[in-house]
């Protein structure tokens, strides 16, 4: 694992919630563990480039019982009970 694989697990599994808003993608609640990392989070998300939204975006500290929070497929457990594909249960 590089410690690139480390720092994007790092940044999918940390506790604070951000709302990121940007003019082209609309709005999307990620991970926050600072705004740079929730800017990378949505980026990632959306499928573009940390620079092309760096500016245009707007990061805003969401409360804990406020929206779910977006992760990506691998970073939840499949329910035991389901058997249905891409059912998701807890984040990991």
């Amino acid at each position: 694992m590089s410690l690139g694989d480390i720092g994007r697990i790092q940044r999918w599994t940390a506790k604070g919630k951000a709302r990121v808003t940007h003019p082209d993608y609309g709005s999307v609640i990620v991970p926050h563990m600072s705004n740079f990392a929730a800017l990378e989070n949505a980026a990632e998300f959306w499928k573009c480039d940390v620079r092309e939204i760096m500016h245009t975006a707007k990061v805003e500290w969401v409360a804990e019982n406020e929206g779910p929070v977006r992760r990506p497929r691998e970073f939840y457990k499949k329910k035991e009970e389901s058997h249905e594909p891409g059912t998701t249960d807890e984040p990991v």
